[in-house]
């Protein structure tokens, strides 16, 4: 009976350790795949756009919606602290440059044209520093500039 209950201790500890550790794995893939989404997103944000083409021009923007929308549906697994802020900063930017309810809409021309360089660096900073409130701040203030 002893040596039962001891193998259901043993278990139970194996058990959570592959828990512990398979959670942990799965944080770390998310965290990749926020930075990556991240990252494509502001590649979009680092191009020419009075050299594109019209049909290079909607390439980029759904490339940049889409990883936008990938990186706000993975940040609630990731690890980072302050997913409120870096999830409202990016959601905010993701209407900004997604919604054109109105044909006379220019919030996505003024994102990829005039505002391009300042929400290039606010991503990058993301980026590179997930947990920087200012940085949220930043990316807010500059979606707030461009409208929905």
């Amino acid at each position: 009976m002893k040596k039962c209950g001891i193998l259901i201790i043993f278990l139970i500890i194996i058990f959570g350790a592959y828990t512990f550790f398979s959670q942990r794995q799965q944080m770390q893939d998310a965290d990749q795949t926020f930075i990556y989404n991240l990252s494509e997103a502001n590649s979009c944000f680092g191009v020419d756009y009075t050299k594109l083409s019209e049909e290079d021009k909607i390439s980029y923007y759904m490339k940049a919606a889409s990883s936008l929308n990938v990186a706000i549906y993975t940040l609630k697994y990731t690890s980072y602290d302050d997913k409120q802020d870096l999830g409202n900063a990016l959601g905010s930017l993701n209407l900004s440059i997604s919604l054109h309810s109105a044909s006379q809409s220019t919030n996505r021309s003024r994102a990829f044209n005039e505002k391009e360089h300042d929400i290039f660096m606010c991503l990058s900073h993301i980026t590179f520093n997930t947990n920087d409130k200012n940085n949220c701040k930043e990316l807010i203030k500059v979606t707030n500039e461009i409208g929905y």
